[in-house]
């Protein structure tokens, strides 16, 4: 039980950690206590409603293979506040390009790596998947680990938003400089006024905060600053409300 109420002061530690972290981020005349208070509830809730239901039924006398269980469970429930806290601080580092290490990559391998994670997901909800064959396909010169962040939040919000048995599709244009890939969805649309902020700071319409509660409004601003260092574009198109949803991302590469 002493590494159980150890886990417990940390996650406690923790949680301070990030409310101090968010508010210094949010810190602007007339958003603060917008801004804050929905982090708060719509971020926090959920793992922590978790963590704390499970440390009540961790005080009981359970058999051995229930308390593993429980102990599973509250390592993901701590798994998801690290992964929040790692969203928040990219805020903050995201803009220093001093801090990208560009390489040459196929970006075919990042989309199909990206796929793989996803999969359960997919299949869960029994989605039906078109992805492109990626013939021709330049090498791009990227930074790894933050395009493999923009794939992997394109797709993720793609699946998120997406009803059961609905449709996702991905689709890639050779331009003379440049690629141009599109990823559709089915799902539950953008308003005008939404497309114009969705890539804000934060922003999360009504219908993204009623599909999915536990967003943070912050994935797909980063996604736009990490497209825009690499010198690339981003954008948003919809027909409105329940008519899916289409992110056009481009980058650049150099031809030989």
């Amino acid at each position: 039980m002493h590494i159980e109420a150890y886990l417990l002061t940390l996650l406690k530690l923790l949680f301070l950690l990030l409310l101090f972290i968010i508010y210094r981020l949010s810190r602007k005349a007339g958003k603060i206590e917008y801004e804050f208070t929905s982090i708060v509830n719509h971020t926090f809730r959920t793992p922590l409603t978790r963590i704390n239901w499970i440390s009540k039924e961790l005080e009981k006398d359970l058999p051995t293979n229930e308390r593993m269980q429980y102990l599973q469970n509250l390592n993901n429930a701590t798994n998801k506040l690290l992964e929040i806290v790692d969203l928040i601080a990219g805020v903050k580092d995201i803009k220093n390009t001093s801090g990208y290490n560009f390489v040459a990559t196929s970006i075919r391998d990042v989309v199909e790596g990206s796929i793989t994670k996803y999969r359960e997901e997919i299949n869960k909800k029994n989605i039906t998947f078109h992805v492109p064959t990626f013939k021709e396909i330049p090498l791009l010169t990227i930074d790894l680990k933050k395009i493999s962040f923009v794939i992997d939040s394109i797709l993720e919000n793609a699946i998120v938003y997406t009803s059961k048995d609905g449709k996702i599709f991905i689709d890639t244009v050779l331009k003379p400089h440049s690629i141009v890939f599109y990823v559709g969805d089915s799902g539950i649309g953008l308003s005008f006024y939404d497309k114009h902020r969705i890539f804000t700071k934060f922003f999360r319409s009504q219908a993204a905060v009623l599909a999915y509660p536990d967003g943070t409004g912050l994935k797909l601003y980063l996604v736009k600053q990490i497209v825009q260092r690499h010198k690339g574009k981003i954008s948003a198109k919809s027909n409105g409300k329940n008519k899916g949803t289409t992110l056009i991302l481009e980058l650049p590469f150099q031809k030989n």
